[in-house]
C-alpha cells in the first residue's frame, strides 16, 4: 500500500523577487540577506533561481556553500564564465554542472544584444566532489511521459525533466527516506493528490510511490531527488 506522503508547496506568486534593471530573479528559497521561516532550503537543495536576464547583461554568483550549481537555459543561451574568465555556452536543451568551493564566484553572460535570456539555476550542496571543468548535460524530453535523469548516476542527488502530454501520467519510486522537490517549468500538474500551476513547487517525503498527472498539454516539470535529513521534521 502506497504511503501517505508528507508534503510542502512553495507557491510561484510566493517566490522573492530581486530585480534590477539587468535581472529579475525569483528565488524558491531564502538567499543572501532575505529570510523567511516558511523559506528553509529543502535538505541539501539550497537554491533555485528563475532568472531573466537582460540584453548583453553580466551577472556575478556567489556561491556561499561547498557543492553542485547546475544551469539550465529555459529561452536562448547563457554563457558561464568561471574565475579564470574561461566561457562556455549554454543552449536550450544542454546544462551544464560544475561543483564550487565554498564563498567562491562565477559569472554568467547574456550573449544576445536585443533579448532577454531565461535559465534556472539549482544549488545542491555536498561534502564531496571534483573540482573539474564544468561539465555538459543533455536534456531530452523528446519522449512524453518519462521523467529523464539528467545528472550521472553517482552523484547523492537526482535530478530529472520530463514532458508529458495532458492527462499523462508516471509514477515516481521514491525511497522512503529520500526527499523528492517537484517544480514545474510550464502548465499544470496533479502531484500526489495536490495542484501545482506554472512555477510552483513542492518538496514530498515519507512515502515510496509519488503519482504525477499532467492538466494541460506539453506540460513540463523538473524534479530534484536528494537524501532525507531530519531538518525536513521542521517543516
Amino acid at each position: 500500500m502506497n504511503i501517505i506522503s508528507q508534503g510542502k508547496i512553495f507557491l510561484s506568486d510566493q517566490r522573492v523577487i530581486i530585480e534590477s534593471e539587468r535581472i529579475k530573479r525569483y528565488s524558491t528559497f531564502n538567499f543572501d540577506n532575505i529570510y523567511n521561516p516558511a523559506k528553509k532550503p529543502v535538505g541539501d537543495l539550497y537554491a533555485l533561481h528563475d532568472d531573466m536576464l537582460a540584453p548583453n547583461a553580466s551577472i556575478n554568483f556567489f556561491h556561499r556553500e561547498q557543492g553542485y550549481v547546475i544551469i539550465v537555459p529555459l529561452l536562448g543561451t547563457v554563457n558561464y564564465i568561471d574565475d579564470e574568465e574561461k566561457e562556455t555556452s549554454i543552449e536550450v536543451g544542454k546544462s551544464t554542472m560544475v561543483f564550487l568551493a565554498a564563498n567562491s564566484f562565477f559569472k554568467l553572460k547574456n550573449p544576445y544584444e536585443d533579448a532577454t535570456v531565461n535559465y534556472l539555476i539549482i544549488g545542491v550542496k555536498a561534502k564531496n566532489g571534483n573540482y573539474n571543468a564544468p561539465t555538459s548535460l543533455d536534456i531530452n524530453l523528446s519522449t512524453l511521459n518519462l521523467l529523464t535523469t539528467v545528472t550521472p548516476k553517482t552523484l547523492p542527488f537526482k535530478v530529472s525533466l520530463g514532458r508529458f502530454k495532458g492527462r499523462g501520467e508516471s509514477e515516481y519510486q521514491l525511497n522512503d527516506a529520500a526527499i523528492l522537490y517537484c517544480f514545474v517549468l510550464s502548465g499544470a500538474f496533479e502531484i500526489d493528490g495536490r495542484l501545482l500551476h506554472e512555477r510552483d513547487g513542492i518538496a514530498l517525503w515519507a512515502t515510496e510511490k509519488i503519482e504525477i498527472e499532467a492538466l494541460s498539454d506539453q506540460a513540463i516539470l523538473l524534479t530534484v531527488e536528494l537524501p532525507s535529513q531530519p531538518s525536513m521534521i521542521l517543516f
